[in-house]
């Protein structure tokens, strides 16, 4: 082997060498995080559409957490937002369960029910549901927030993209992308810092998830809508209606509706 050619061999393992380390360096590093951004017009399309399709998707199955206590509570239901309506069960640090009804004003809790609430709810008598007007615990503040997440009609974009929503990132769930923003900040808050709120929107303003971090607690509230529906188990807006909600579970709505 000449000289040449044996300088061009060690030439090739030095360049290995250095590229190995240099991205054993790189992964070391601790990457920046991408800068949020104003949303463009197209961004805040999909952001405007976002309770609009979870109107159109209703009724919808949800899945509330909050922090409390050092745990979670976990609520899973169903959501009829052209109603007003919905029912779930609610599971608590793995020892309390039952179920619970809410709308737009207050909820109502069944403790130690174990059944599909749909059904469940359908054979119950008033008075085994505890009613009671929304406070500002954790659980009362997701259930609350999940009924605004639905309305009949879509959002003024070019309003909300003066009011200061921001692109954050792009993330998959169950292998579908989303785009994550901070929500619009209304024009009479007192500091220009991002929204409490967070939204994971698809390209066609499809939500998939929602949350709200908490000033005064560690955590954030947390909203799933993982999909699927069902008309057939609808939630009827008055005892009237056929569904498999009876009007006697209805009537515990009425108690603290007022």
């Amino acid at each position: 082997m000449n000289w040449r050619s044996r300088r061009l061999r060690w030439l090739a393992a030095a360049l290995v060498v250095v590229a190995v380390v240099g991205v054993g360096v790189w992964a070391l590093t601790p990457q920046a995080k991408p800068e949020s951004r104003p949303v463009t017009l197209d961004e805040a399309a999909r952001l405007a559409m976002a309770r609009y399709t979870t109107y159109q998707s209703s009724p919808v199955r949800v899945r509330v957490q909050a922090p409390m206590a050092g745990n979670t509570v976990v609520v899973e239901g169903v959501v009829d937002y052209r109603r007003h309506r919905a029912v779930g069960s609610y599971e608590f640090a793995g020892s309390s369960a039952g179920l619970v009804a809410w709308d737009d004003r207050g909820l109502a809790v069944a403790p130690g029910k174990k059944a599909d609430p749909l059904v469940a709810a359908g054979t119950m008598r008033p008075t085994e549901w505890s009613p009671r007007s929304f406070t500002t615990d954790p659980l009362d503040s997701a259930l609350r927030l999940s009924m605004l997440m639905g309305q009949d009609r879509p959002d003024n974009a070019q309003v909300l993209a003066e009011q200061g929503p921001q692109w954050l990132r792009g993330e998959v769930i169950d292998g579908k992308p989303y785009g994550v923003f901070a929500g619009p900040r209304p024009r009479s808050a007192a500091d220009s810092g991002q929204s409490p709120l967070t939204y994971w929107i698809d390209d066609i303003g499809g939500l998939r998830r929602v949350t709200r971090q908490l000033a005064d607690l560690d955590g954030a509230l947390v909203i799933d809508f993982p999909g699927g529906r069902g008309r057939s188990r609808r939630i009827p807006g008055n005892p009237g209606d056929a569904g498999l909600v009876s009007g006697r579970a209805l009537e515990s709505f009425s108690r603290f509706r007022g």
